[in-house]
């Protein structure tokens, strides 16, 4: 859980203002690919795009499953309720909001892998996929 709370406030920080430096370092504290791939190219594109976030993003999650023996390290697996109203994205030239191309609240699917391999075997957030065909 410490990991995707963690990544959800690095990267929120990061969506506040993604011009202001490169995020990777930090993202991939708390994410391993293709999480930390999807994050990091999400604030680079805000930047790019001359948008930033307002507001913190509003998850409520709960565990899902913990398979301690699976192939790829001991993994646990989480299921979120979003709240895509919770932050705005804004043009920061124009401070107009751009509308979410997503429902108000959705499901999100989320797997954090512990990295046995990895110095101080970290817990990191490597799948956070949106379902926003399903409402929570």
């Amino acid at each position: 859980m410490t990991a995707f709370e963690e990544m959800l406030r690095v990267t929120d920080a990061a969506s506040r203002d993604p011009g202001s430096r490169d995020w990777e370092q930090e993202i991939r504290r708390y994410a391993a690919d293709p999480a930390a791939f999807l994050a990091v190219q999400s604030v680079r594109d805000l930047a790019t795009l001359g948008l930033r976030q307002e507001g913190d993003s509003r998850v409520d999650v709960e565990v899902a499953a913990v398979d301690l023996e699976a192939p790829e390290g001991p993994t646990v697996r989480l299921t979120a309720c979003y709240d895509s109203q919770s932050a705005q994205i804004v043009d920061i030239a124009t401070g107009d909001v751009v509308p979410p191309g997503t429902p108000p609240r959705y499901i999100w699917d989320i797997s954090i892998i512990r990295y046995v391999e990895e110095p101080g075997e970290p817990w990191l957030v490597s799948g956070l996929d949106p379902l926003t065909d399903q409402p929570c």
